[in-house]
């Protein structure tokens, strides 16, 4: 398992940043205080989606879900391995942003 330092997910996560903002996202970085399990989370939120996805060094990870309209959220737990692994959810993180809401989907 690889670890993950702050600066290793920061970047990953700027990275994306251009992509988020084409669409339309906003977004924001907070990187946690350093202990011995330091994390790095970004939050986005567009028209039609919030995000909050954090990632801690050990290669832990939570996504929050949640629609501007609502108070209802999804939360996804991920188990990182590898830098590819990382790479995947912020490409996950991505598309659920960019998804609009139907009535199959609220």
């Amino acid at each position: 398992m690889s670890e993950f330092t702050r600066a290793l997910i920061t970047a990953a996560i700027q990275d994306r940043g251009p992509a988020w903002e084409a669409t339309g996202t906003q977004w924001q970085i907070t990187t946690g205080p350093k202990t011995d399990k330091p994390s790095v989370w970004v939050t986005c939120e567009n028209t039609h989606n919030l995000a909050q996805l954090t990632i801690w060094s050990s290669g832990e990870a939570e996504l929050d879900l949640g629609h501007p309209t609502d108070d209802a959220t999804t939360s996804i737990h991920y188990d990182l391995a590898t830098h590819e692994d990382l790479a995947t959810r912020l490409g996950d993180l991505t598309d659920l942003l960019n998804r609009r809401p139907t009535a199959s989907n609220p």
